[in-house]
């Protein structure tokens, strides 16, 4: 048994001169960040059978109703449960070989992933959030809200006034946003927002953070619209946690894999390019683009751009 150690989390996540907090070492150790090494060779030929049988696709027309009923799961399990782990996305399945700094390992505790991509979220907050006067943040394709709560609990006592919205397509995660809010007596509220379609008519509140995590993978490139509402709009601060298959090594077997996958699944492309672009033309200035070379077992859904933009509309 091998352990990931506090030092190899930081190469992973630090850029350049971005600070690793109390708060980040505290949740690191409360969690299992043991694992086992895992055949390589053996793996390799089961992840290419299942991207060769995989029949998903984010353009596919029933999408919505997919969407609708996996959130009202969530929903539900919540209601009857009242707990936390009900909206665990079932996405994020327990037990699996992930993909790690370059290989594959197999973690020790079940939801390795879920965990890691909290650790990732303290470090954007505490680096990129905290100090800039933020007191609204919006997470567009929200989901089961999971990530709102786990920003929620961890920040509440530190921001006054923190408000925070979480938007998606479907009712259902609306619904369930609204549940966490009063369950847990939280500032979390939901709105329904197409972000294929954005409503010019709804406008981010001045002090704001807004973000999207493996949300945008799932607009089949179609995310431009977004992004030039989000420039429009112009909070102080926007991260995007998502798969950049740009950022993928083709020459590598290791990577091959993962850009097969995300084009199968049709998920998003060209995002990075676009950001980097609005950056040439002094609309944006991007502050962190690194790829953090953790995944689930086909691909890595948690490479972070952040960025601001030069409008300063939505300014303290």
């Amino acid at each position: 048994m091998k352990n990931i150690s506090l030092s190899k989390f930081t190469d992973l996540v630090v850029q350049e001169t971005e600070t690793i907090t109390d708060r980040f070492v505290n949740f690191y150790h409360t969690f299992d960040t043991t694992y086992q090494e895992v055949d390589a060779l053996e793996l390799i030929d089961e992840v290419k059978n299942k991207i060769q049988d995989d029949n998903k696709n984010v353009a596919d027309v029933h999408r919505e109703a997919v969407w609708q009923a996996g959130w009202k799961e969530n929903l539900d399990a919540f209601k009857e449960s009242q707990s936390v782990e009900a909206i665990t996305p079932k996405f994020l399945r327990p037990n699996n070989p992930i993909r790690f700094d370059g290989r594959y390992i197999l973690p020790t505790h079940p939801y390795f992933e879920r965990e890691y991509s909290k650790l990732i979220q303290l470090f954007i907050y505490d680096n990129f959030v905290l100090g800039e006067g933020v007191k609204n943040v919006y997470e567009f394709g929200c989901g089961s809200g999971f990530n709102l709560l786990f920003l929620w609990e961890s920040y509440k006592d530190l921001i006054p006034g923190l408000s925070l919205t979480g938007l998606d397509f479907v009712e259902s995660s609306v619904l369930l946003m609204d549940e966490l809010g009063t369950h847990y007596d939280a500032s979390i509220k939901g709105r329904q927002f197409d972000m294929k379609k954005p409503d010019g008519d709804y406008h981010i509140a001045p002090n704001s953070c807004v973000f999207t995590a493996c949300a945008i993978e799932q607009l089949n490139s179609k995310f431009y619209k977004f992004i030039d509402y989000l420039v429009e709009e112009s909070p102080q601060i926007c991260f995007h946690l998502e798969p950049i298959v740009e950022n993928y090594d083709k020459n590598t077997l290791f990577d091959k894999l993962a850009i097969d996958f995300h084009t199968k699944r049709g998920y998003s492309e060209g995002l990075k390019p676009y950001l980097l672009k609005l950056q040439d033309e002094e609309k944006i200035e991007v502050v962190f683009d690194k790829r953090l070379r953790v995944g689930s077992l086909f691909h890595e859904g948690y490479q972070l751009m952040v960025w601001k933009p030069s409008g300063g509309k939505n300014e303290k």
